[in-house]
């Protein structure tokens, strides 16, 4: 079963993952993954309207985009998918979100960043109505939300442990066979050079991760434990994922291999999850495209019906 909402820890297991209210529901697993991530990738492309895509405040838009997802992600474990339209959680979700960092933004501007992210997708802006309507769902989502998370705002993320632990990870690096056979030149100098590379990818990663179950399976060193593993493989083709779970833990006793591995498997769900979704897509716009076609084709031939003859 899910916490209540006066739970000490929004945390589950691997089986209550199973029970989530969407699944009661009757939704299945892979429609519900598709739809918790296209919430989330929302959510993240209305940050990034919101910030203007700006360099300068990339840390603060990660940091929006991290916990909008993290709260969108909470709020369906108490609520069902087919309670609540996932694109409306995510605009609440960002809204509060920017509050938490302390870079409010005003119902105007969301509104305006919304609009804009309708008209990229083809979309008709919203009307005064349907604005006015959305504005008040949006406030009674927020409100919902700042219960699951217990007006709780100091929150850790992931990024903030990213840096410490792949320090600790690249001494173990150092000490592992796998690592030092494939080395060129000395295995210390190699890690070292690592590092930068190391921190950037997993951080990619990391913020990947908050687009399926991952952050609510454990505590966030442990999630960026799991970015730091696949971050690793990735750079590091010889280094398996096994072994990379067991350096972790050396490096962090707390960090069980068991749990490491299921925050991975989470976050590569994600990915699986990413091309379903993706695949959907493109195969929706070729029907539409056919059906289009279609009614093309078939307007051309009335219209030729019914010309008069020379």
């Amino acid at each position: 079963m899910a916490p209540g909402v006066d739970s000490p820890e929004l945390r589950w297991n691997v089986e209550e993952i199973k029970t989530t209210p969407s699944r009661a529901d009757g939704v299945p697993e892979r429609e519900e993954r598709a739809l918790r991530f296209s919430g989330c990738d929302y959510a993240r492309n209305l940050s990034r309207v919101l910030f203007n895509n700006d360099k300068s405040q990339e840390d603060s838009c990660n940091r929006v985009q991290i916990l909008a997802c993290y709260y969108l992600q909470s709020f369906f474990m108490f609520r069902s998918l087919r309670q609540e339209d996932a694109k409306t959680v995510a605009i609440a979700a960002t809204f509060l979100a920017c509050k938490v960092v302390d870079l409010p933004r005003k119902m105007r501007g969301i509104l305006r960043a919304l609009n804009q992210l309708r008209v990229q997708a083809g979309e008709a802006e919203l009307g005064e109505e349907e604005q006015k309507k959305l504005c008040e769902r949006v406030l009674k989502i927020e409100f919902l939300l700042l219960r699951i998370i217990r007006f709780e705002f100091d929150i850790d993320l992931p990024l903030d442990a990213l840096a410490g632990l792949a320090e600790a990870l690249l001494v173990q690096l150092t000490r592992c066979k796998e690592f030092c056979s494939a080395c060129k030149g000395m295995p210390q100098q190699e890690a070292h050079a690592l590092r930068v590379e190391l921190i950037r990818v997993a951080q990619s990663f990391l913020l990947d991760s908050f687009m399926g179950f991952a952050p609510l399976l454990g505590r966030p060193r442990l999630v960026a434990a799991g970015a730091l593993a696949i971050a690793t493989r990735y750079i590091r083709r010889e280094m398996p994922t096994s072994e990379l779970c067991r350096l972790l833990h050396m490096a962090d006793a707390s960090l069980a291999e068991t749990d490491v591995r299921h925050v991975v498997d989470e976050i590569l769900q994600v990915f699986r999850t990413k091309s379903q979704v993706q695949a959907q897509a493109q195969a929706q716009a070729r029907a539409a495209a056919a059906a289009g076609s279609g009614a093309g084709a078939a307007a051309a031939t009335g219209a030729t019906a019914a010309a008069p003859a020379a």
